[in-house]
């Protein structure tokens, strides 16, 4: 099921993981996603400025058709994938089947998007 939503995440940011949140990446200057085996972490659009919105789904039924910004193996021993803000709120969530799921991230703007779109497999 492919869910979405419009906010204006604190701090711009948005976190991908199971529902424990994860080993957070260090902050890294200029770096716009980064990641560890359990979370992922994607700057987005200036809060201050506006809303972005967010797709949480089965990689087949949200994507965009180019390459996506984040491509790797995420840990999901409770199966499930949770996108929450730096408050540790959820903002969406879906069951995954395995422990280790393929997760995809497309963005529109490699700095600023206000649109992020996050599949699995």
């Amino acid at each position: 099921m492919t869910s979405s939503v419009k906010i204006a995440p604190p701090n711009s940011l948005l976190f991908i993981s199971d529902t424990d949140g994860g080993n957070p990446p260090l902050p890294v200057r200029g770096a716009h996603i980064l990641a560890t085996e359990s979370c992922v972490s994607i700057a987005c659009y200036p809060w201050i400025d506006g809303e972005t919105t967010v797709t949480l789904g089965p990689s087949r039924e949200v994507d965009p058709g180019k390459p996506a910004a984040f491509d790797g193996q995420l840990e999901t021993p409770n199966r499930t994938i949770v996108i929450s803000t730096v408050e540790g709120n959820p903002i969406l969530k879906e069951g995954v089947s395995e422990t280790t799921t393929h997760v995809r991230a497309w963005v529109n703007n490699p700095s600023m998007p206000d649109e992020v779109i996050v599949g699995f497999e």
